[in-house]
């Protein structure tokens, strides 16, 4: 009988006792109570990082590229309007969806964003309207006038 034979149950039982204690030392989403146990955010986030730090997971902010940004003559107003997210566990990895304005012209269709696992991205504006809360705008009806002669 070899010796890893002999070893092997008791390594895998350890393994195993490993990765139970890992399991339990894992907190659900949602449940930080610390500055540590919040997730970390590289110095160079991807498209999927950076949505996560915004409001309503990003919907509605627009996200460029840096070359891009940083040549402006070539790219003009170029940009990704972020329409949907799905977000692997890990909150790093997914598939993202937005869409397009190229050179300022608005592609108007709803497609994959191509590299956005890539940490070159940067947020232009947040939410809709340069940081605003998606939605309507809401106002208070105009005052009947049969409010007016009962405030009398």
């Amino acid at each position: 009988m070899s010796a890893s034979a002999v070893r092997g149950p008791k390594v895998r039982r350890g393994m195993r006792e490993a990765v139970k204690r890992a399991a339990a030392a894992v907190k659900a989403p949602g449940t930080a109570r610390t500055v540590d146990d919040l997730p970390k955010i590289r110095v160079r986030p991807n498209l999927y990082e950076l949505a996560s730090t915004l409001p309503n997971g990003g919907l509605g902010s627009t996200f460029a590229k840096r070359a891009w940004m940083t040549l402006p003559e070539r790219y003009g107003e170029t940009f990704w309007r972020l329409t949907r997210v799905r977000t692997r566990p890990s909150g790093r990895s997914g598939e993202a969806y937005g869409v397009l304005t190229w050179k300022g012209r608005d592609r108007g269709v709803e497609e994959r964003i191509n590299g956005s696992m890539k940490p070159i991205w940067s947020v232009l504006t947040r939410g809709t309207d340069g940081g605003g809360a998606p939605g309507p705008t809401l106002s208070a009806p105009p005052p009947s006038h049969a409010e007016t002669e009962t405030s009398d």
